[in-house]
């Protein structure tokens, strides 16, 4: 435990090194980091956040609205709290790394809020409830330089470097937690239900992209066409560039026909969408429930199935393994041209 004069020991000091340094993936790095911070007899409260920043034009409207949004860590997709965590933004300064509350009689600072900025994913904010004076500032301060520095070597890792989407290693861990999530949930009613989805989106005919415009202009319809998804998809889904001209979508919150309503708009926005110099392409996507009893390989197999039933039958198309034909799901043909 950390006493409030702040003598920290070597031992201490070593033991929190080791705790920041130890994890492999930035979830396991955030928890840690938590951990230290509240264990600190000063800080009540110590919540991570991440920080998204999306264009939309309200319908009717020729104005851009810049909205900033605001993810708890861990999120729980179980509910929808983007309300609570929007709440942040009133008392946030954006221009500065620090926010502070005002100074009470004993002056100290009742909350703070560190920005960590400067990798290639979403900037973070800290959120710390406590008793601060400037001394327990420049500690935290210090801890907080040194967990942006692993969140950027993290961020590099784990995240795309074309679209800055979390890539396939982040995947599986993610895909974990999700199942989780419902591990003590009895679905009764599957298909109206509010559940999570697994998706595998590829764009069709991609390589014809590569072979007629280049890699070029290729890397660019992958770049607009992870915007896309950044637009069409909500805050509190989760999104990744599986490989290739694949992504992944794991869509929360959502009974199944509203499931593939979602995939189904966001299919025909690429499809009106006019890529430069490429002009438009489509998308096919594959789709089916997450389900706490199966590992992710299963999973993002029954999906990967969906998607090449959706190539064989037309591209262009959303496809549910749950509602494949059987034999489909047995014999799923892997001559097809996918790209």
């Amino acid at each position: 435990m950390v006493e409030k004069s702040l003598e920290l020991t070597i031992g201490q000091v070593f033991s929190w090194l080791l705790t920041l340094t130890s994890p492999k993936d930035y979830q396991n790095l955030t928890y840690g980091f938590l951990a230290i911070l509240e264990e600190t007899p000063w800080i009540d409260i110590a919540v991570a956040y991440e920080i998204y920043i999306h264009d939309r034009r309200k319908p009717g409207e020729s104005n851009v609205v810049r909205e900033q949004l605001f993810r708890k860590f861990p999120l729980d997709i179980t509910r929808n709290d983007q309300d609570d965590n929007n709440n942040l933004a009133a008392l946030l300064d954006q221009n500065a790394d620090l926010s502070l509350s005002s100074v009470d009689e004993n002056g100290l600072y009742s909350w703070v809020i560190f920005l960590i900025k400067g990798s290639c994913g979403p900037d973070r904010a800290i959120y710390l409830t406590g008793e601060f004076n400037l001394d327990r500032l420049d500690l935290v301060d210090k801890l907080r330089a040194v967990y942006r520095n692993l969140v950027i070597l993290h961020d590099s890792k784990e995240r795309d470097v074309l679209t800055k989407l979390p890539n396939r290693q982040s995947l599986e861990s993610r895909l974990l937690q999700v199942c989780a999530q419902y591990n003590n949930y009895q679905f009764i009613d599957i298909k109206n239900e509010k559940s999570s989805w697994l998706a595998i989106l590829d764009i069709d005919h991609f390589k014809r992209v590569n072979d007629n415009y280049g890699h070029l202009y290729g890397d660019e319809v992958l770049l607009l066409f992870s915007q896309l998804m950044g637009k069409c998809f909500r805050y509190n889904d989760f999104l990744f560039r599986y490989g290739g001209e694949e992504f992944v979508v794991i869509l929360n919150l959502t009974n199944q026909d509203q499931a593939i309503e979602i995939f189904n708009r966001f299919r025909e926005v690429v499809a009106k969408y006019v890529f430069p110099s490429v002009g438009q392409v489509t998308v096919s996507i594959g789709v089916t429930r997450v389900d706490s009893n199966s590992m992710p390989t299963t999973q993002l197999d029954y999906a990967d199935k969906a998607l090449y039933y959706a190539k064989e039958t037309g591209r262009n198309r959303v496809v549910l393994y749950e509602e494949m034909p059987v034999l489909s799901q047995n014999n799923i043909h892997n001559e097809i041209e996918l790209f």
